[in-house]
């Protein structure tokens, strides 16, 4: 662990206030725990904190105490000083919040992916931790802070979703230590279980019946592909659809080496979210992201095109078929 960025960031926490929280557009379970937690955090040092994201929060983190308060605007009368990024490898990864503050503002970039870009006044980046609930659990100690039922149940959703339910390959020894230790503060494993990955509600296994429907096997099985258009989105009558688990269907299939998911933006025109995910110790897809200003890790990455969903996929499994 890098204990002189740690420290950096305590450092820089002490030394100021009026703390923005965000993270990369379309949040998930890490993003949104990971936020949540340091934001509590703040709060219990005499701190004040907002978090804004530019998109909604998923509905499978919407029960998390505190998931409310998270808004896209900054609160009135709040008067920003310092950002906190967190779960970004890029700052522009924030979207339309970056758009909210001036560009002098303090900033703090917490994190852990490989493909962070260190873009902030003060860094912090765990290439090897689960996830960077993980990294705000370890300030926790460092502030001499002990978790409640609530945060130790945010902290948890962060890393479970973030590791797959403990079966990625970023799952250490320490992450499970962490884990018991917040199961022995409280959690209920089978409670957030089903909090965070049962309990849909009917339009969201329609929309993936959809989106499994248009699966695609190419490269003699090799490579896996999914997509949601925006008409998928539209006939359902919503504005909004949690997709997190999505590319786990495609990645599942034996023989598999790259899954990929293109989610076709329902609000604006030619521009198409892909996920990526890579069952090979080979092929490293934070390099295939990057080719299109992504990044992330070498067995799950992410990136944004700009132009129609059939441009997108014509791109990048050109790519990945170069690559294999």
């Amino acid at each position: 662990m890098n204990y002189k960025e740690m420290q950096s960031v305590i450092d820089a926490i002490k030394e100021r206030d009026n703390f923005i929280l965000s993270s990369h557009i379309k949040p998930e379970g890490d993003s949104i725990g990971s936020q949540l937690a340091m934001k509590s955090l703040l709060l219990a040092i005499g701190k004040k904190a907002a978090i804004i994201n530019q998109d909604p929060v998923p509905d499978n983190m919407k029960f998390l105490r505190g998931a409310e308060s998270i808004s896209d605007f900054i609160p009135s009368g709040f008067i920003p000083q310092t950002i906190i990024y967190l779960d970004s490898p890029l700052s522009d990864r924030v979207g339309s919040v970056g758009d909210l503050f001036d560009d002098g503002l303090f900033s703090i970039n917490i994190d852990h992916h490989v493909s962070n870009e260190y873009f902030a006044d003060v860094n912090w980046v765990e290439k090897d931790m689960s996830s960077a609930g993980e990294m705000v659990h370890l300030l926790y100690s460092a502030f001499g802070l002990k978790h409640d039922m609530n945060t130790a149940e945010i902290v948890y959703a962060a890393i479970v979703t973030d590791t797959g339910m403990f079966n990625y390959d970023n799952t250490s020894p320490d992450t499970h230590r962490i884990a018991a230790d917040l199961i022995t503060s409280g959690v209920l494993p089978n409670k957030m279980f089903r909090n965070i990955y049962e309990g849909k509600e009917w339009f969201q296994v329609k929309i993936l019946g959809k989106v499994l429907s248009s699966l695609v096997i190419e490269e003699g099985g090799r490579v896996a592909h999914i997509s949601l258009t925006k008409e998928m989105v539209h006939d359902e009558g919503l504005k909004y659809v949690s997709t997190e688990e999505f590319i786990n269907y495609p990645r599942a299939i034996k023989g598999v080496s790259v899954a990929v998911f293109f989610n076709e933006n329902a609000k604006v025109n030619d521009s198409i979210s892909i996920g990526f995910r890579s069952n090979s110790e080979i092929i490293d897809v934070n390099e295939i992201a990057s080719k299109f200003g992504g990044g992330g890790h070498k067995k799950a990455a992410g990136c944004y095109y700009s132009g129609t969903l059939d441009e997108a996929r014509k791109a990048v499994l050109s790519e990945i078929k170069r690559v294999l």
